[in-house]
């Protein structure tokens, strides 16, 4: 008889959830959740609120959108539980969560209200390790430098397992090669209704300590079987006798992957533990065709502008052997272009931007050491701006040294010939008319520890650059006092950081910052006659894709001519990037800035505001981007002009500036 009425309950259950199942979700809201947003509760839970009718009705069309969702009850208590278990991880040890339902028979609707009774979070009191009493002083520093977890913090799950990751990466890098973690166990206590703690105890085996061993190298292509051992031992960051460390195993083969010879480099060691106190080691390599011809298909930002075209590139790997890398490539890139006849002439009309580019480099990857490259390219590259042509034969030496980890420097030593004509009635800046011959050395040092090429969600990237031209050609001069040829003398510095900082849990609201700020001044025989300016290409430039977005590219300074660029430059952007909907996201911007001749022109008064809006498309290279600028501040506008809300709407809807680009702006 039990078993009937237990079926009977069964049934009742089903149908009532079956005739729940046929209402549409139309709201999810929360009530009690002071520690988490609704949108982080709303992603840990697989019920989802239906997309509105519009979209409902393009993701039948054209599958943009989504499909309504209906109410499970099943799914729904599911939720409830992750819910709960979410506070637990963070901390809540006593939360709980329940929920209402509020039904629309007519519509067919449903509203949730999930109702959340958070309690007293648990904040850490005692952290303690157990297993590395006896490990060297070196990991008992670095140990307390830089934890994930420590006494005061709310208790994580997450970061007890990022503390343990931080730890067996610790102990892997100073010799423990097998050290792994045992168990973790969290002891809460509730010593009054104000205060709850935890206590946390981490137990590791750490194992033996060892020493690299052996190193043999594998070719894992039997038809390139012959190679230069010493290239791939030279790249490791560890001999025989070092103590054993996994990450420099790791950056080894990053190493041996830059140097561009090998399509797979791993260094395998054994998976159980050796008898002896060494690690031998193998480094597996598979090898990339000698020569290759590659098409390309131009598509970026550059010169924060949106450019299109195409090149031929040739590549020969190990160039007279030493794992040397020689480049030829011809490249046809535009920005904009005007539909030319035959009897058109491209390089001078006012109308086209562009640049054409030849190029030879010669890579040497081990300069000295294996910190260290060296790079010989000469170009010849032409410019094409609607007020001018400028054509460069560039011979450049550049050499790169790593100086830490996130830590890279560069020296660049630049002889060129730059030749600028004038194409429209708007004069060059004195002094470029005549050629130019320019000795310009370049030391650059960059520190990146942002956590994504394509779209940071956190970290940092920092650079400097100080220029100096005229040294070489002064002392030319002076030796040879009948040599007569204009040459640039100037200074220049360049700082450049950029940020970026998650908003949310599962980082997809973030917010960027980025400040640029430049100064170039001429001196010596410029300041005496008026003869060797900054060459067109050092100059600064401000508007566009990746500068201030209400203004299109080189057409924002407080100078006279912007086209041909300014001596000092202020630029900041603030960017919020968040989701829209599957690969689709949206950015909302200010930008602040402008350019000048010198720092005695740079007042508030003459500083450029825009803002506005963009939409992203994620793909695998990065995202597509298009965005919408406004020229909130415009400081060359007549008075009573210079403020958005001074504008009329048809001045407005004409002034908008529209960008697309590859990448983020910043």
């Amino acid at each position: 008889m039990k078993l009937i009425y237990i079926i009977v309950a069964f049934l009742f259950l089903v149908s009532i959830a079956s005739a729940q199942e046929n209402f549409m979700v139309s709201s999810i809201s929360f009530v009690g959740n002071k520690s988490f947003s609704d949108d982080e509760l709303r992603g840990i839970m697989l019920t989802k609120e239906s997309p509105a009718a519009f979209f409902r009705f393009t993701y039948k069309i054209i599958h943009l959108g989504g499909p309504a969702v209906y109410l499970d009850p099943f799914v729904l208590k599911a939720d409830l539980q992750r819910i709960k278990q979410y506070y637990f991880n963070n901390g809540f040890f006593f939360a709980h969560a329940d929920s209402s339902l509020k039904y629309d028979s007519e519509d067919g609707t449903v509203d949730i209200l999930i109702k959340i009774n958070e309690g007293t979070p648990a904040y850490v009191n005692s952290l303690r390790y157990h297993g590395v009493s006896d490990s060297t002083k070196n990991f008992m520093e670095l140990l307390h430098e830089k934890p994930i977890l420590k006494n005061g913090d709310r208790y994580s799950a997450k970061r007890v397992d990022g503390e343990v990751g931080h730890v067996l990466g610790l102990l892997q890098d100073d010799g423990y090669t097998y050290a792994k973690k045992d168990s973790s166990v969290v002891t809460v206590t509730d010593s009054n209704s104000d205060s709850v703690h935890a206590a946390v105890d981490l137990y590791f085996d750490s194992g033996r300590r060892y020493l690299w061993g052996d190193l043999s190298v594998l070719s894992l292509d039997s038809s390139k079987a012959s190679f230069e051992r010493h290239i791939v031992l030279r790249e490791m960051l560890f001999k025989p006798g070092d103590v054993y460390s996994f990450s420099k195993k790791t950056e080894s083969e990053q190493r041996l992957y830059s140097l561009n010879l090998f399509e797979a480099a791993r260094i395998a060691t054994p998976e159980k533990p050796p008898a002896n106190d060494s690690i031998p080691a193998v480094i597996s390599l598979r090898f990339r065709p000698t020569h290759e011809i590659t098409p390309e298909l131009l598509v970026n930002d550059e010169n924060n502008a949106f450019n299109f075209g195409g090149g031929l590139g040739y590549l020969q790997r190990n160039f007279l052997g030493d794992a040397r890398l020689l480049n030829l490539s011809a490249k046809l890139q535009l920005q904009s272009f005007q539909l030319v006849t035959f009897s058109s002439k491209v390089l001078h009309d006012t109308v086209t931007v562009g640049r054409v580019e030849a190029t030879a480099q010669l890579t040497q990857p081990y300069f000295f050491s294996n910190a260290m490259s060296l790079t010989w390219g000469v170009s010849s590259l032409v410019d094409k701006q609607q007020p001018y042509v400028q054509i460069l034969l560039r011979n450049k030496i550049s050499v790169s040294k790593r100086f830490a980890t996130f830590t890279t420097g560069y020296l660049d030593w630049d002889v060129e010939r730059a030749k600028v004509d004038s194409l429209q009635a708007i004069p060059l800046p004195q002094g470029l008319e005549t050629p130019q011959f320019n000795s310009i050395l370049t030391f650059t040092l960059q520190r990146d520890k942002t956590n994504d090429i394509f779209s940071p969600t956190k970290g940092f990237f920092n650079l400097m650059t100080i220029e100096e031209a005229g040294v070489l050609p002064n002392i030319i001069n002076s030796i040879f006092k009948h040599s007569d040829f204009p040459y640039a003398q100037y200074w220049k510095f360049t700082l450049l950081g950029k940020w970026f900082f998650s908003l949310n849990e599962n980082s997809t609201n973030v917010f960027a910052l980025k400040a640029n700020v430049g100064y170039a001044q001429e001196y010596g025989t410029y300041q005496q006659n008026q003869v060797g300016p900054i060459p067109l290409n050092h100059r600064f430039f401000a508007g566009g894709s990746g500068s201030i977005r209400g203004w299109r590219t080189h057409e924002l300074g407080a100078v006279p001519f912007p086209q041909y660029g300014g001596n000092a430059l202020i630029e900041t952007n603030f960017e919020d990037r968040f989701p829209v909907v599957g690969n689709f996201g949206g950015v909302l911007f200010i930008d602040a800035g402008n350019l000048w001749n010198t720092y005695r022109q740079i007042t508030l008064e003459t500083v450029a505001v825009a803002t506005g809006f963009g939409l992203r498309y994620n793909t695998f290279f990065g995202p597509l981007r298009v965005d919408f600028g406004f020229r909130l501040y415009d400081p060359s506008a007549p008075a009573g002009q210079q403020f958005l809300y001074q504008q009329s709407v048809s001045t407005l809807l004409r002034q908008v500036v529209v960008h697309f680009g590859i990448g983020q702006a910043f």
